[in-house]
């Protein structure tokens, strides 16, 4: 499978749409396979969500994404989890663990309600950490 990010110095970029470069990561049951840095300049939403189809990327972690963006790239098949924050490693590393949930790594204003995928507009993703819409456990 292939994950993407998009990276600003070594953090999560702060707002997806605006966005210049992608962290890509190949892996297999949490075990990541490589690694690798992707151009993600673009004038447009289409160019860019054209780029993540290209790319083949099946799951994209982000921090705040507007909502034609975003609706766009579920268009295009990927499962996005937004409005995320912290140093890349430290947010793949608990993507990969289950423990994306904790408030540490949810962009300010996004509070937690009753669990993760609550607050902030997180309902209209549909996104469980357990079992997403493609029935992934994470």
């Amino acid at each position: 499978m292939k994950l993407a990010m998009p990276v600003w110095d070594d953090c999560v970029s702060t707002v997806l749409d605006f966005s210049d470069c992608l962290l890509v990561v190949d892996f297999e049951s949490r075990t990541i396979n490589d690694r690798s840095m992707a151009d993600f300049a673009g004038n447009t939403i289409v160019g860019k969500v054209a780029r993540l189809r290209e790319l083949g990327i099946q799951i994209l972690l982000c921090g705040a994404v507007s909502r034609p963006m975003e609706q766009m790239i579920t268009a295009a098949g990927v499962d996005i989890v937004p409005f995320l924050k912290g140093r890349v490693d430290d947010v793949l590393n608990a993507y990969f663990s289950g423990r994306l949930p904790e408030p540490g790594f949810m962009l300010p204003g996004c509070r937690r309600g009753s669990g993760f995928g609550r607050g902030m507009g997180r309902r209209r993703h549909g996104y469980s950490y357990k079992n997403n819409r493609k029935g992934w456990n994470i």
